[in-house]
């Protein structure tokens, strides 16, 4: 019986966070109410509060479950110390270029960015730190390799990911080029992931060599 309960459990939080997401989509932030997602999840209002405490635990319960970085979050010790061997290089290569094809293919992501950065708030803080945390623990075994070789490589990463931020949100919301590259088309976006991709070897290399 308690394994029932706990299944259905899991399953009503489950709706709870879909129909959150899909009123976030329409409506906003501002759209999401209790009354409206019970109703959209097809359950009753005091699940929200049971499961959630309130309506903006439910909201951060979707951003996390959306949030490419924070996605590491369960297994990224095994993941560092399989990516020891090279200081995290390879492991940096692949998470820039998979982040590209992540965000373009995540309307829900792209969304939640968008407000992120219209419109501040503890919510949105609260995923940014979480964000952070998540890429201080990916830099661990990054740091001693440029320690002391006058290459920044978290200015670079910074550039990198606000850039991929800024290069996938351009074209989905005015379909525009930018310096000619145009994300909505999948040869431009593999030229991006190899760009991507060509500044984290650079920048071992020049750390390597005794940085700049």
């Amino acid at each position: 019986m308690d394994t029932l309960h706990k299944k259905d459990k899991e399953e009503t939080k489950k709706k709870l966070i879909q129909a959150t997401g899909e009123i976030f989509m329409t409506k906003g932030y501002s759209g999401l109410n209790a009354s409206r997602i019970a109703y959209a999840a097809g359950v009753s209002k005091t699940l929200v509060y049971r499961y959630f405490g309130n309506v903006s635990e439910l909201f951060k319960a979707f951003m996390l479950q959306k949030d490419y970085w924070i996605s590491f979050e369960n297994g990224i010790e095994e993941l560092l110390e399989v990516n020891q061997h090279d200081a995290g290089q390879e492991l940096a290569k692949n998470v820039l270029a998979n982040q590209i094809k992540y965000f373009l293919n995540n309307e829900q992501m792209q969304q939640i960015m968008r407000w992120q950065i219209s419109e501040p708030n503890h919510i949105s803080r609260g995923i940014a730190d979480a964000r952070e945390r998540m890429g201080e623990e990916m830099l661990r075994i990054v740091d001693p390799h440029f320690k002391d070789s006058g290459v920044n490589f978290r200015a670079l990463m910074a550039v990198s990911v606000a850039g991929i931020y800024f290069l996938v949100l351009n074209a989905k919301v005015n379909g525009s080029t930018f310096c000619g590259v145009d994300l909505n088309k999948e040869e431009d976006i593999e030229e991006l992931q190899k760009a991507v991709k060509l500044l984290v070897d650079l920048a071992y290399e020049k750390a390597s060599s005794g940085g700049l």
